[in-house]
C-alpha cells in the first residue's frame, strides 16, 4: 500500500528492520489478529524539521480498532501486538497526518517523522470549551476522522451539504440500491469492496432520513462536520449545538464502534 500524503497527510520516513512503509513489496498475506504471534511493538515519532520528539501524537491501528499516545520522550508501546502488516494513522494538531501501511515483526520498532503543518493564528486566541471536547472525542476514535471545518462549508461553491460532504470526504461514496435516481443524494460507501450506508448523525441523534434529510438541511445552519471512513459514520454539528457545547455543561456521547 502506498503512503498517501496531501495537505492534511504528508509522507513521514520509517526505519527499522524488515520494515517498510510506503512501498508495495511481495510477501504473504495479511494475519489475523487471532493467527498472528503477538509482540510488544515499541516506536517513536518526532519532528520531520528538528527531529525533537511529538509528545501526545495518537497512534492508531482502525484494523485492530486500537490507539496510543507517545510519552514526553515522543515514544509509545503497543502490547501484545501482531505481526503482519497494518495500517497506522498518526495524528497530531499542528502536524501532517501520516497514513500508511508497516509490516512489523518481533524484534522491529518503529521511528516515524511528523511534518510541521503550521496554523495561521489572527493573534493569541484560547480555544472554546466545543473546540477542546470534540478534539478529545475524534483522538479517542481509533480510527482516521476526516473532519470538514466551517470555513471549508461556508467558502464552498455548492451550497447542498451533501455536495461539500462528498467533495471533502475523499471517499468511494456511492449508491445503496443502484436506482438513477440515488445520483444526487448517494447514501452508502463502498468499505473492503461492499456498499454500506452511511448513518448521520446530527447534533449526536440520528438522522433517521439519511442523505434526503442532510439534503434539505441549510450549509448557514451547519458549523462542521465530521466522517469517519471506517465506520461510515457522518457527524453534523449545527452552529446551535456548538454555542450550547460551548454556553453549558452538556457533554459529547462516547462514541461506541
Amino acid at each position: 500500500m502506498s503512503l498517501r500524503g496531501s495537505r492534511r497527510r504528508q509522507a513521514g520516513a520509517v526505519y527499522g528492520a524488515a520494515i517498510v512503509l510506503g512501498l508495495t513489496f511481495p510477501g504473504p498475506p495479511r494475519l489475523s489478529a487471532q493467527d498472528a504471534a503477538t509482540f510488544t511493538l515499541t516506536g517513536q515519532i518526532v519532528d520531520a524539521v528538528n527531529e525533537t520528539p511529538v509528545i501526545a501524537a495518537v497512534i492508531k491501528v482502525p484494523d485492530l480498532r486500537r490507539f496510543v499516545f507517545t510519552d514526553v520522550t515522543g515514544r509509545f508501546a503497543f502490547t501484545d501486538f501482531p505481526e503482519g502488516t497494518w495500517d497506522i494513522v498518526v495524528e497530531q494538531l499542528g502536524y501532517h497526518t501520516l497514513d500508511g501501511s508497516v509490516t512489523v515483526a518481533e524484534g522491529n520498532g518503529l521511528f516515524l517523522r511528523l511534518n510541521p503543518d503550521p496554523i495561521e493564528l489572527e493573534g493569541l486566541r484560547v480555544r472554546t470549551r466545543s473546540e477542546q471536547l470534540l478534539e478529545r472525542r475524534r483522538r479517542r476514535v481509533p480510527y482516521r476522522v476526516v473532519r470538514i471545518p466551517t470555513e471549508t462549508i461556508a467558502n464552498a461553491i455548492n451550497p447542498d451539504p451533501t455536495a461539500i460532504f462528498r467533495f471533502n470526504a475523499a471517499a468511494p461514496i456511492t449508491g445503496c440500491s443502484g436506482e438513477a435516481d440515488e445520483w444526487m443524494t448517494p447514501g452508502c460507501v463502498v468499505v473492503k469492496g461492499k456498499p454500506k450506508t452511511i448513518s448521520i448523525f446530527l447534533d449526536e441523534g440520528p438522522l433517521l432520513g439519511g442523505m434526503v434529510e442532510f439534503a434539505a438541511l441549510s450549509n448557514l445552519e451547519i458549523h462542521s462536520m465530521e466522517w469517519i471512513p471506517n465506520l461510515a459514520m457522518l457527524r453534523v454539528y449545527t452552529r446551535g449545538f456548538i454555542e450550547r457545547l460551548d454556553n453549558t455543561r452538556i457533554s459529547l456521547v462516547p462514541l461506541v464502534w
